[in-house]
């Protein structure tokens, strides 16, 4: 924006990542040294007609209390006309930021990029000094209308950003921040949340939550105040993400993989015979990249064990948790329903407990602070269903083909579950996989075995240890991860709580 020139940016992410607050915080940071601050208009596009959308502008342009000189105004009534008041707008040095531009893609606003391609050409042969950002939730929508070669806007755009979800270190450092510092609070909340700057945003302004002592009483208040309430603002966003943005045939497989964690095609195909899936696996998982799908370790693409999870924690936590309670606590008290949810969260941060214990590591290699780094990892290694007999299901494999290393994991959320048994089966699982053609690769090389939780006492860990095992929590990882912030090792950098600002 301190450009002396005129430039047309995209900005992607997901729902709620923060882009509209992206823009908003440079404008402030840049109006703090600029003699005059610039002038910013932001429309998002509704999914609807052109007469719809020209409403939206003309009431977004009200609000702002831009006008245009006598006898230039142009006629906001249809598409024609909306371009044209954004070139207006743009010559004069405005910052126009058309939020939710994948509706341009198709239907009945697809033809604003062609009246834009015009208006975007003739600014950036002029020494205009204002801008165009357009907003974009839907990757592969987003791609079509800037980099498909057929498309108006097609080598248009002066800068691109992507926006993903916060890092491990800064969802260690907002826990902090706002009374979350338990490694059993910040795995909650990581399970609800992921990186998601908005849905933590919400977390931060309940007042209060922090002198709650226990975790059963915090996570009861945590679920009936951001979820089960009427009027929770969680509530509301997961009932507004399913009616809005999700259609019926997209819902049923979303709903299918949110009852098994772990699906096959094949389970699906069972669940939902009525659907020809390819298309909409295909849109869920590479489009709208909710759907995350896992292969066993050196499997090929086409790998038959593939299998399907929700990759959006807060759909996941929404589908499987949240939504039926928040059905219940139409009926029964919210303190009454929060209770008898901790179990089925307790569940989920199960499966949750194994992704950030992947995340985290890789993390932690990357920062050269894991005590050996990892040249590749896996989610983990499944032959055939766990309940037939001998399966092999290990949630974390991780090596280092140079030292030839490699390390085998079991994840717990609660550290008294690697007990004797469970330890005795971890071992019979890594015996059998190396017994298997694909296992026999790592012949001859070091073995270890590691165990992990979301917090060991000194007396698991020492006990565990001494029998030769490696533990890692979370408190280990956040040591890990945030000592390179701070320079101290095991602390956390001071961290301002979260405001207005995502």
């Amino acid at each position: 924006m301190r450009q002396p020139r005129w430039f047309f940016g995209a900005i992607r992410g997901r729902r709620r990542i923060g882009k509209t607050a992206l823009i908003q915080q440079v404008v402030e940071t840049v109006s703090e040294d600029e003699p005059v601050s610039p002038r910013i208009l932001l429309v998002r596009i509704p999914d609807s007609s052109p007469a719809d959308f020209a409403a939206v502008f003309r009431s977004a342009l009200g609000e702002t209390g831009l006008t245009f000189e006598t006898g230039t105004a142009p006629q906001i009534r249809d598409l024609p006309g909306i371009a044209a008041a954004v070139g207006s707008l743009c010559s004069r040095g405005v910052i126009v930021v058309l939020d939710e531009f994948q509706v341009c893609h198709h239907g009945p606003l697809s033809g604003l990029p062609s009246l834009l391609q015009e208006q975007v050409d003739r600014l950036q042969d002029r020494d205009a000094e204002g801008g165009l950002i357009v907003l974009g939730s839907v990757q592969t929508e987003m791609e079509a209308l800037l980099h498909d070669r057929r498309a108006p806007l097609f080598g248009r755009t002066t800068f691109e950003l992507t926006l993903g979800p916060w890092d491990l270190p800064t969802v260690f450092e907002v826990c902090r921040a706002h009374g979350a510092n338990d490694p059993a609070r910040c795995l909650t909340l990581w399970t609800l949340f992921g990186g998601v700057p908005k849905y933590w945003r919400h977390f931060a302004e309940t007042d209060g939550l922090e002198a709650v002592p226990d975790w059963e009483s915090w996570a009861q208040q945590v679920c009936e105040r951001l979820f089960l309430r009427s009027g929770s603002p969680l509530r509301e966003e997961g009932e507004g993400l399913l009616a809005r943005e999700l259609r019926r045939n997209y819902l049923a497989i979303l709903r299918t993989l949110a009852e098994r964690p772990a699906c096959t095609h094949a389970d699906l195909r069972d669940a939902l015979p009525e659907l020809s899936l390819g298309p909409y696996l295909n849109a869920v998982t590479n489009d709208l990249r909710l759907v995350e799908r896992k292969l066993p370790i050196f499997a090929g693409a086409r790998q038959r064990r593939a299998r399907y999870t929700i990759a959006d924690q807060f759909l996941c936590a929404w589908l499987r948790v949240m939504q039926p309670a928040s059905q219940a606590a139409r009926v029964l008290p919210a303190p009454q329903v929060a209770r008898r949810t901790l179990a089925a969260l307790g569940t989920l941060e199960g499966h949750a407990f194994e992704r950030i214990v992947g995340e985290a590591t890789e993390e932690a290699s990357r920062n050269g602070a894991l005590d050996f780094p990892i040249t590749n990892r896996v989610a983990g290694y499944w032959n055939r269903p766990s309940r037939q007999p001998g399966s092999v299901e290990i949630d974390f494999i991780a090596w280092n083909d140079e030292e030839r290393r490699v390390r085998f994991g079991s994840c717990k959320r609660n550290p008294e579950r690697h007990d004797t048994a469970s330890l005795r089966g971890f071992r019979d699982h890594v015996d059998r996989f190396l017994a298997t053609g694909i296992g026999r690769r790592f012949t001859g090389w070091q073995h270890q075995f590691a165990l992990f939780a979301p917090r060991f006492t000194g007396q698991q860990r020492a006990r565990l240890e001494r029998d030769g095992w490696i533990c890692r929590d979370l408190v280990d990882f956040r040591r890990m991860l945030c000592d390179e912030l701070t320079g101290q090792p095991g602390t956390l950098p001071a961290s301002p709580k979260l405001n207005g600002a995502e």
